[in-house]
Parts: C-alpha cells; sequence; structure tokens
C-alpha cells in the first residue's frame, strides 16, 4: 500500500463515525450538523485528491472550531499530500496539541513529515513515540483506538525501514550539504518529458530522453553549450525510429553508448539494452548487446563503469525481489556479457528499484525507488560498496534533491563536481524536466583520470594492434588506431605492459595525475620492430647485383637527418628525409 493511501485511508477512518472531539481537559467538542457535513464534503474531495478544495472546506469549520481534531489532521493531509510540508506539519502538531491522546498514527504520520523535512532527530523521536503508544490500552485514544487498528499495523511494517532510515540521516549529514538545484531552462526542457541526461566528458554535449512528438514514443535528443547557456535540443539524427529509444549512457571512452531500444527487430523482451558508436553529435551503428544480459523480460536504463567492464541495468525479470530491481552484468573476456546478477536486498525492495548510476571509482551507486523510505512518489538513493559485492544501506539525497514528487535518472559530471537528475516538480517547464546541482566535496567519489593511451611503431609512426597488460586487470587488445583507455585513481603509478610478436616487449611504470578529464591525459607508447637478420647462407650464394645511377656533375641534393637527443636512434621525419633522398638519386 502507498504512502498517500495509508494517509488517506487514516483519515478516512477517523472521520467515518465521529463529528465530535474531546479535549485534553475531557470535555467534549460536539461540532454540529451543519459543520459536520462541511467538514465530510472535505473529506470526500481529499479522497479523490481535490486538495485545494478540501482546505477550503476545512479551514470553514476550523473557523468555527480551531480546536477540532479530524479538521486539523485533514489540513496536514492536504497540506502534506501538496508539498507544503511546513503547514502540514504545523496542522498535523496542533491537532495533537488539542488532543494528545486523538490518534496514535497521527504520531507517525508528523515523524514522516520531520523525515521530509530533514529534521532527523525530530522524526526518529516521533517515530519512537508511536511505537511506545502502540502498548498502551487503544481505549484511551478519543477516535481511533479500534478503527485505526489497520492503519497501525501498515505503519508499525514500516517502523524498523523508517527509523533506521533516520539514523543513517543523521549519521550521513556531515556527508553534504546541497544548497539548491536549478532547471535547465526552456532550451532543453518543454511540456513534455525530458529525462535520463548525461554529459560528454568536457560537459559540452548533453544527451538527454524525451517525448516532444508523441506521447508514446520516446527519442534520444542532444543539446550543444554555447558558452552562455545549452542550444535549444534537437533529435540526434539519423538515430531514433518508429518506437522508443532513450535511457543512453556513454562509456567514458566518449566512443561508446548504451541505450535502450523497444519493439525493434532482434528485441528479445519488451525493450533490451543496445550499443552503438558515438562521433560528435552523431550516433550509429547501433546493435544489440551479445551474452546473457538481455532476456524475454524488460532490460533498460544503463549505467557502465568507467572502464566499460560492468554494466548496472534495472529489470523485471524473474529472481527479482517485486517489480524492477538493478541487476549487473561483466564483460567477458570473448567480448560477451555475463549471466545478470541481482544486487539483492538492501538495494532492491518490493517496490521499484531503477534508473542506476555509477561512479567513476565503482564505488557509489545512485538509484531511483519507490521502495525505500522516500519524500515523495519517488527519490534518488546512494549505496557505497564495501568489499567486492556488499551494498551499504542506502541513503536518500534529502531535499533539495528529492521532493515530495517524483526524482530518477541521476547522472555525474566527469569531474565528479556537478549532479543532474529529472524531476516534475512543480515550478518547471512541465512534466518531467532536467535539473543540476553542485556536490560538495565528500559527495564526489574517488578521483579518477581518463586515461587514453596511442601505440605506435617508433620508426614509421604508424598505430599498431596490440595486446595491453594493465597489472592486477583484464588483459586486452587496442582498436585498430592502436588506441585504448582506462580509468586510473588519480595519484596511482600505472604499470603496464604491451605486447606484440613484431616489436621488443615494453614496460614502463607510469605516474598518474588527477586530471579534469575535459580531455584524456594521454600515454604515447612508440614500439621498437624486431628486425630480421639475414640468411648468410642466402647472401653467400648470391650472384652480385649492380644498379647504374645516373648524377648530375655539381649538384648538390641537401637533406637533414636528425636523431634524437643523446640516441642513436633516426627521428621518424628523418626516416622520411632518407626516402626522398633516395628517390632522386634514382631519379637522377
Amino acid at each position: 500500500m502507498s504512502r498517500i493511501l495509508l494517509i488517506l485511508l487514516s483519515i478516512l477512518v477517523s472521520f467515518s463515525s465521529f463529528s465530535q472531539s474531546e479535549k485534553k481537559d475531557g470535555r467534549r467538542v460536539i461540532i454540529p450538523r451543519e459543520y459536520s457535513d462541511i467538514h465530510h464534503e472535505g473529506e470526500r474531495a481529499l479522497l479523490m485528491k481535490r486538495y485545494h478544495e478540501a482546505i477550503r472546506l476545512f479551514k470553514r469549520v476550523l473557523k468555527k472550531y480551531p480546536d477540532f481534531p479530524p479538521a486539523l489532521r485533514s489540513m496536514g493531509a492536504c497540506y502534506e499530500m501538496t508539498g507544503d510540508y511546513e503547514k502540514a506539519t504545523r496542522y498535523y502538531e496542533a491537532a495533537l496539541e488539542s488532543n494528545p491522546y486523538f490518534s496514535r498514527a497521527l504520531y507517525f504520520e508528523i515523524a514522516n513529515i520531520h523525515y521530509k523535512c530533514g529534521r532527523y532527530d525530530l522524526a526518529l523521536q516521533s517515530f519512537e513515540r508511536f511505537d511506545s503508544l502502540l502498548h498502551e490500552d487503544p481505549k484511551q485514544f478519543t477516535y481511533n483506538g479500534f478503527e485505526e487498528q489497520k492503519v497501525e499495523e501498515k505503519y508499525y511494517a514500516l517502523l524498523d525501514a523508517s527509523r533506521r532510515a533516520c539514523r543513517i540521516a543523521l549519521d550521513s549529514i556531515r556527508f553534504w550539504n546541497i544548497t539548491g538545484v536549478e532547471n535547465l531552462g526552456s532550451a532543453i526542457n518543454t511540456k513534455a518529458d525530458e529525462y535520463f541526461p548525461f554529459l560528454t566528458n568536457d560537459g559540452q554535449t548533453l544527451f538527454y530522453t524525451s517525448r516532444k512528438d508523441e506521447q508514446s514514443d520516446e527519442n534520444l535528443f542532444v543539446s550543444q553549450y554555447n558558452g552562455n547557456g545549452w542550444d535549444n535540443g534537437s533529435k540526434v539524427p539519423g538515430f531514433n525510429t518508429r518506437q522508443n529509444e532513450g535511457m543512453t549512457t556513454l562509456v567514458r571512452d566518449g566512443q561508446h553508448l548504451f541505450f535502450t531500444a523497444c519493439e525493434r527487430e532482434s528485441v528479445l523482451g519488451t525493450c533490451d539494452i543496445w550499443r552503438a558508436r558515438v562521433d560528435g553529435g552523431e550516433v550509429f551503428d547501433a546493435r544489440p548487446l551479445p551474452g546473457m544480459l538481455n532476456s524475454d523480460a524488460w532490460e533498460s536504463q544503463a549505467s557502465i563503469s568507467c572502464d566499460g567492464s560492468v554494466l548496472y541495468f534495472a529489470s523485471n525479470r524473474p529472481g527479482g525481489h517485486g517489480g524492477t530491481d538493478i541487476w549487473k552484468c561483466t564483460r567477458l573476456p570473448n567480448g560477451d556479457w555475463s549471466q545478470p546478477v541481482n544486487l539483492g536486498s538492501h538495494i532492491n525492495t518490493p517496490g521499484d528499484e531503477e534508473a542506476p548510476f555509477i561512479t567513476n571509482d565503482a564505488k557509489t551507486l545512485y538509484f531511483s525507488s519507490t521502495g525505500h523510505i522516500g519524500l515523495g512518489e519517488q527519490d534518488i538513493f546512494m549505496s557505497r560498496l564495501s568489499g567486492e559485492n556488499f551494498w551499504s544501506l542506502p541513503v536518500n539525497l534529502g531535499m533539495p534533491v528529492n521532493s515530495s514528487y517524483r526524482e530518477l535518472g541521476f547522472f555525474l559530471s566527469a569531474d565528479g563536481r556537478t549532479g543532474y537528475f529529472a524531476s516534475d516538480r512543480a515550478g518547471g517547464q512541465g512534466g518531467m524536466d532536467i535539473y543540476r546541482f553542485d556536490l560538495p566535496d565528500p559527495l564526489q567519489s574517488t578521483p579518477i583520470t581518463y586515461v587514453q593511451g596511442t601505440v605506435i611503431d617508433s620508426i614509421t609512426g604508424l598505430p599498431v594492434v596490440a595486446t595491453v597488460v594493465v597489472k592486477d586487470r583484464q588483459t586486452f587488445l587496442t582498436d585498430d588506431d592502436g588506441r585504448f583507455f582506462l580509468c586510473v585513481q588519480a595519484g596511482h603509478t600505472l604499470d603496464i605492459k604491451i605486447l606484440h610478436k613484431d616489436y621488443h616487449p615494453y614496460r614502463r611504470l607510469f605516474g598518474v595525475p588527477e586530471w579534469d578529464n575535459a580531455t584524456f591525459f594521454p600515454l604515447n607508447i612508440a614500439l621498437d620492430p624486431l628486425f630480421k637478420l639475414p640468411d648468410y647462407n642466402e647472401l653467400i650464394g648470391a650472384k652480385p647485383s649492380m644498379v647504374s645511377l645516373k648524377y648530375s656533375i655539381g649538384k648538390q641534393l641537401k637533406h637533414n637527418v636528425l636523431f634524437d637527443f643523446d640516441e642513436a636512434k633516426l627521428k621518424v621525419e628523418s626516416i622520411k628525409e632518407l626516402e626522398r633522398f633516395l628517390r632522386e638519386v634514382f631519379e637522377e
């Protein structure tokens, strides 16, 4: 049962039988039939979610009977549903001030309001008070001793998790101090839905999912930063189809992305996760992921680790904890993806967990959840990895990132300093909008430097496809251009070997500095070729040959032949000079 339904049910049972209230001194407040009818009109409006109409009706009752607890509680519920938590707190507390034994469930509701406002110590006190009152005789409670017992049972089932969330929040307050969020504006956000943002490493290109044209058709959009703000977003050319595409994540090498493809040929289930190539603002060469990741269920919302070796995603496949769960796969040596593994009950609940985002250091996971205790319909949470597979209890990011509305699709910039997410909160352009906020230092992940290596032939300067062996990591091949990409913790030493059958083995220790990651930290590696010794037996038996050269007497051929400093090795450009010299000699 959802939090909203619980509130409405508790209000309903306290309204259903009574139009009178007993004050703290034992005197009853009896309201006449006229105001009882107005009160019940407000009750019906509240149950129909016509909150402003309900507020107007309850105010009429309270103007005449300001200490009537059911109306005070109803006003608190209306303001909670509309996101005005401060007013909700005032009315809930006024109801208890009027009669502390009006409702046990109300103590739980006040605790939740304190939690939503970040008053975690007061929330914990109210949760504890609710727990202690459950052991008292229900006959003491004016209205709800027996009538609210079903609601109390529902609240009691949430009590341990709620107290635990308060304690975690109190322990974690020192980790963040997010002061505000900023809407990205009308160039990106519209009356429709925009969500799942991600940026290129330099922060100049924004990709996001939007439903601008058709309510059921999701498309991938792109926008460029012009120095003063974002250009108007537009569909990625040549990529979108009549089906849904979106929920995209970019590999930090800037050349590959993973996206959700739905209802197209080769899709196994409702939606699958596919991969594609990226070049600037263009996306192409889309294809399904090889291996065991996709199934005949729904797979979506991928997040790839910094080095591209582990992929997190949401799925409603069998074997989960209920609703959609977060799973992970690892890339196998042959390039296929492994059997998915569920992240377990610390992350996943009987509700919906989705939109995972893994940080550069692979130690912090952000995700959205309807199952963990939150401020609204869906909140963003954070969990940290301890050891290889143990995730900590999730922590709600709190206000102002989360609200009484829906938040999802967290993304962290390459420098770890700015967070992005989507929300349908009031005050936006309409629907889901994309927002940004600055991250305080303690929330940033361990600094990671993006390293791009390039392997070339030391003589010709041409790229070499070679085997890269990094200590304590997987062995892999460079791409066709001799390039490879690594995510390395800043300040660490990279122990790297390059192997190729036609070249001398290469090994070196590289110190990796902290880098802003707008560009890659470069590693330029030149391999020395193995020269094949001549077969002297063939030379001895060979016939001498003679080459006639024509030359011009007195003509000078001037070429500069340079060596590396303090080396007996020719520079690459000198090889080209010698080649030109030989051509001139033979042409003469």
